[in-house]
């Protein structure tokens, strides 16, 4: 399958623009949670990727409030910077299917803390036989899955745990925006009242949000796709329930069913023409915005 992730590979490999002020208390005054990384916002702390892992999903919880020191922080600036730690790791496991975390902090400059001022929680997950040679002899860690690929991941689980919202009683549900590379489309499925939509579904007890997102794409399309970026999320009523949809960005090509949808439920349309397809505007929006991430230009109606 055809990589598009070039703009993005180079950005991890050559590292971020510099900052003249502390990254920690600039990240979330940027108002772009997806290219700052930053996954989750609680009240007073959240929780970002490490641009530079030691492993595959190595998070940092992070209070808003600038302070080097534990003794530093309310205890309702501790207590939330925590239980965010513990959100992040069901979600870990959900989606990485890991054994086991390194959890802690580096308080102080002679404790190795790379940014001394801004105490930071570092949760990096961990499964057998990861510490393998690669980073005793050469400080370096093997990452098997671009960063904006796990961040997809772990924010589309983060999105639909009910940290910060409370048990509402909505439906979660797991969508996708489908490009399909080789064919330079975009997949729109439409439904049984003739309306346009994008394939999302039921997520399974126990099932990672991105897996039901691809299980829908597969079953509903006929595609088969892996999940390259952030889509976005939606909520809504129907059929009198509420409803919270998380999107991912899927790339696609056609899987062996592919023949019985095309045509009938599943429609490959140019990437303009399939976002003004779609029924609801707020699918329209999350569609265009998404696609454009990732350098695939959309023109809308004026």
């Amino acid at each position: 399958m055809e990589r598009l992730w070039a703009p993005w590979r180079l950005r991890y490999v050559e590292g971020s623009v510099r900052h003249r002020g502390c990254i920690f208390c600039e990240k979330p005054e940027t108002g772009d949670d997806v290219e700052e990384l930053i996954l989750l916002r609680g009240d007073r702390a959240y929780l970002i990727m490490n641009l530079f892992p030691y492993n595959t999903g190595h998070v940092m919880a992070v209070p808003f409030q600038h302070a080097a020191d534990l003794a530093e922080l309310d205890r309702d600036t501790t207590a939330e910077l925590f239980e965010l730690v513990t959100w992040l790791t069901v979600a870990q496991r959900r989606v990485l299917r890991c054994d086991g975390f390194n959890i802690g902090l580096n308080l102080g400059a002679v404790a190795g803390a790379g940014i001394s001022d801004h105490l930071h929680v570092h949760i990096v997950p961990r499964w057998q036989g990861d510490a393998n040679f690669m980073p005793i002899l050469a400080n370096t860690m093997v990452i098997p899955e671009l960063i904006p690929v796990t961040y997809a991941k772990l924010r589309a689980e983060l999105e639909i745990s009910a940290f910060g919202r409370g048990d509402d009683g909505s439906l979660p549900q797991a969508g996708a925006i489908v490009w399909l590379p080789e064919e330079g489309k975009v997949a729109v499925r439409r439904a049984r009242d003739g309306s346009i939509v994008l394939p999302k579904g039921h997520i399974e007890p126990g099932e990672a949000a991105y897996r039901a997102a691809l299980r829908e794409v597969a079953e509903e399309m006929g595609l088969r796709g892996e999940v390259i970026g952030w889509g976005g999320v939606l909520e809504f009523v129907a059929e009198g329930k509420a409803r919270r949809v998380v999107y991912l960005l899927v790339q696609a090509q056609p899987g062996p069913d592919f023949a019985r949808h095309a045509g009938h439920d599943t429609l490959l349309l140019d990437p303009s023409e399939a976002v003004a397809a779609l029924t609801h505007e707020d699918a329209r929006s999350l569609a265009a915005e998404a696609l454009r991430r990732i350098g695939i230009p959309v023109m809308t109606r004026p």
